[in-house]
């Protein structure tokens, strides 16, 4: 009996695991599948997965020090993307990119910066946000380690985007100076958590008794005067110039 099973096409595909993107070809399978909307979703949808992919990056690849070889620059790519696009923190790199390119005002404030650029889904909600902010910091610093990993004379893996890298990189190095301001202003002790929690009474309780007076209008200052050494590395290589 010939049988046909005409929505084969449209069948979804397996649920990401871990095992997926362990040994020789789990880097070359998480690229692909970051590239999948479906599979994205299945990401967000099970954050238990994702925080198990994550950690095996960073502890795989992430956590020798210097980024030495192809594959853990591949990886310190796709740690960032996978915080990002899990998080709607890559939402939040689309709706800020055009400010950076065009130069942040000289009168900018962490308020004034902020309050336009947070996606839909995550404002208004504590949980989101701080898990949104995390995930552009840990992007960061995995930026910055690849940054460091590629001086001049010196090139990314094949066949990175290195414009998407550079774009990423400066959005989430803005958002780590606008948390770092945020703690220096709070002041001494001031965690990470704090500094992010202080950010979201800003924009969204701003009556709240435990939000800081330093907070309130704090200025902004270019992070792009004088970038770090990795940053400065993904913008030359990418040919990107920021005003500062």
């Amino acid at each position: 009996m010939f049988e046909f099973n005409a929505f084969k096409g449209l069948d979804k595909p397996a649920a990401p695991t871990l095992s997926s993107y362990q040994g020789a070809s789990g880097l070359g399978n998480l690229t692909t599948d970051l590239a999948s909307p479906t599979v994205v979703a299945q990401l967000i949808a099970d954050p238990t997965t994702t925080a198990s992919i994550e950690t095996y990056l960073k502890d795989t690849y992430l956590s020798a020090g210097a980024l030495t070889t192809p594959e853990q620059q591949q990886a310190a790519i796709l740690y960032s993307d996978l915080n990002l696009k899990t998080t709607s923190a890559d939402v939040l790199v689309n709706n800020i990119v055009s400010v950076v390119a065009a130069g942040i005002p000289t009168d900018a404030t962490v308020e004034s910066l902020m309050k336009d650029i947070v996606p839909t889904d995550v404002a208004g909600d504590p949980v989101k946000f701080s898990a949104m902010m995390n995930a552009l910091l840990d992007a960061s610093t995995a930026y910055l380690a690849l940054g460091d990993s590629i001086p001049a004379g010196t090139s990314a893996p094949a066949g990175t985007n290195l414009g998407d890298v550079a774009q990423k990189a400066a959005i989430a190095y803005t958002v780590q100076t606008a948390v770092d301001t945020i703690a220096q202003a709070v002041g001494a002790g001031t965690t990470t958590e704090d500094a992010i929690t202080q950010i979201y009474y800003l924009l969204y309780d701003p009556t709240n008794a435990a939000l800081s007076a330093n907070v309130t209008s704090q200025p902004f200052s270019n992070p792009f005067t004088a970038p770090p050494a990795g940053l400065t590395n993904i913008l030359d290589a990418a040919g990107v110039t920021l005003p500062s």
